[in-house]
């Protein structure tokens, strides 16, 4: 028994609970609440009170809790109470998590490492999970992988986006340490997470990888001598940027390589005798092909009843709008009229989709390629450009979201409206500006940066800034090559979501914030590793 108790005494809760902390972020929204809890707990265990207040003088990274008391300095002003509360209680991680890790023994650099190392591996165990989830189900659609996972895929691909940097990191600092075989495990792990990227179609997560990779690139051509590499890394670093907007370019070029019609010699009849219409002031366009030409809505509604769908016509699809709409834009997709010929040549994988709110065939069949992401933003700016509607469309209703939070922002420029007042906020802007949106539809933008400016004004908004970037300034640790891309991939990300206030999104941030500038450094001198 004394054993026992001289075990539990002698193990490192406080490390222990981070381990728990890191295994959490891919899998558990409820383990991220408990384990903030349980850190600041074990922060605790063997702290002498002499030595309280002087350990919380030290920590330079506690001047992160300070975006939670611009929370409260917010709420003086606060006309929603219950909003107000909601805002408090979701940045509640911004002052626990610090005080925990400046309370909390100092992490050695093996420590560290092997924390990192448990995060990777639950992420790639997360992502592992979630994929046999997706290929075991039965109709897949683009979105399907990101519906399959744990957390919402934004947050999830931050994680995946900072597990390849610390695999990069252990690959190129740990090199010589690293035998044959694990350095191909390390290069397969790497890939096949960029692979998992892709098929999670994440906009977003594609944006900071290949931002990431930007500033390893620049890493790296910064500190070569040798002229030969030194030109090979340009041309690489010249791809990263080319390729993209080349890879645009074409996708946006297809786009509008529309079919050639004569509107003048439109068929007036279906092969059954029964009437066309040709709305042809609409010219929506799917594939290149137009979606309200050669359309017969008496032979789409009996075809599609004789195929035992088990759902009408105008029913609601999953997606939220009538099968019928849906249906027109799948035919079209495939280059098929809208009739029953139409209908017959469609395959019960079709039928499915259609059922499922797939609009394009496309948009199930290329699951390994990013074009069906591409494709989709064109298509939503195509129509949102042409009508105004922005509903339903994800990069659409960004737009319309950053509109409202400019209007709010250009009549609160200094302090902005408070904590908790952002939701009256947004809906009197939406108003204001003349949005199509439908109300349920009102949001905040999607952009973190804006948020702040919207409830703090650009002044709130350049303390929680300064808060974040001073201590790495201070401690130089903007050096080590692992917190630099951590930071880059965060901020990048901001600009895509408001990341920082969600309960996810802000933990991870705030968690890694800590550990990495509260722990002994580790690959302290970038240029000195090259050497």
């Amino acid at each position: 028994m004394a054993d026992f108790t001289t075990l539990v005494k002698n193990i490192n809760w406080f490390y222990f609970s981070l381990l728990v902390f890191a295994v959490a972020f891919p899998f558990s929204e409820s383990l991220i609440s408990i384990s903030i809890g349980l850190i600041l707990i074990t922060s605790l265990f063997g702290l002498k009170k002499d030595k309280f207040m002087g350990r919380l003088k030290k920590n330079g990274f506690l001047l992160i809790s300070g975006i939670y008391l611009i929370y409260l300095v917010g709420f003086i002003f606060c006309k929603d109470l219950n909003w107000g509360l909601y805002d408090l209680r979701k940045s509640l991680a911004y002052l626990i998590i610090p005080v925990a890790f400046a309370l909390g023994e100092i992490l050695s650099e093996k420590q560290l490492k092997r924390l990192l190392i448990v995060f990777v591996v639950a992420v790639v165990l997360s992502s592992l999970i979630t994929l046999f989830e997706y290929l075991g189900t039965g109709t897949k659609t683009m979105l399907s992988l990101q519906e399959s996972g744990y957390i919402h895929h934004i947050r999830f691909g931050l994680q995946i986006n900072f597990a390849i940097i610390i695999l990069t990191i252990f690959y190129f600092f740990e090199f010589r340490r690293i035998a044959s075989l694990g350095k191909i495990f390390y290069l397969l792990v790497i890939f096949y997470l960029i692979l998992y990227l892709i098929l999670n179609q994440s906009f977003t997560g594609l944006v900071v990888f290949c931002s990431i990779v930007l500033v390893e690139v620049l890493m790296f051509i910064k500190h070569l001598h040798k002229p030969l590499l030194k030109k090979g890394a340009i041309f690489f670093l010249a791809i990263i940027f080319i390729a993209p907007i080349g890879y645009l370019y074409v996708s946006v070029k297809k786009f509008y390589k529309v079919e050639n019609v004569d509107f003048e010699k439109l068929e007036k009849f279906t092969p059954y005798g029964n009437i066309y219409t040709h709305p042809i002031e609409d010219k929506q366009i799917e594939n290149g092909n137009y979606v309200w030409l050669y359309i017969c809505e008496e032979e789409l509604k009996q075809e599609w009843d004789k195929r035992n769908t088990g759902i009408g016509l105008n029913d609601l699809g999953e997606n939220g709008y009538p099968i019928k709409a849906t249906l027109i834009r799948y035919l079209t997709s495939k280059g098929l009229r809208k009739d029953a010929e139409g209908v017959k040549a469609l395959t019960e994988e079709d039928i499915a989709n259609v059922k499922k709110g797939i609009s394009n065939y496309i948009l199930a069949k290329k699951r390994f390629s990013i074009y069906p992401r591409v494709y989709i933003s064109i298509w939503e700016l195509d129509r949102y450009f042409r009508t105004g509607n922005a509903n339903h469309q994800s990069l659409s209703q960004r737009i319309e979201y950053t509109k409202a939070a400019i209007h709010i922002i250009k009549e609160n420029f200094l302090f902005g409206v408070g904590t908790g007042n952002w939701k009256e906020a947004y809906k009197e802007a939406y108003i204001k500006i003349g949005s199509k949106m439908n109300p349920e539809r009102y949001g905040d933008a999607h952009n973190q940066y804006l948020n702040y400016w919207v409830k703090f004004g650009v002044i709130g908004l350049a303390i929680i800034l300064f808060f974040i970037i001073y201590p790495v300034i201070k401690t130089k640790r903007y050096k080590n090559p692992i917190i630099l891309l951590f930071l880059v991939s965060m901020f990048v990300s901001n600009f895509g979501d408001s990341n920082f206030e969600t309960h996810v999104g802000g933990t991870f941030f705030v968690f890694f914030y800590c550990l990495l500038l509260s722990s002994e450094e580790w690959v302290p001198g970038f240029k000195k590793k090259l050497a």
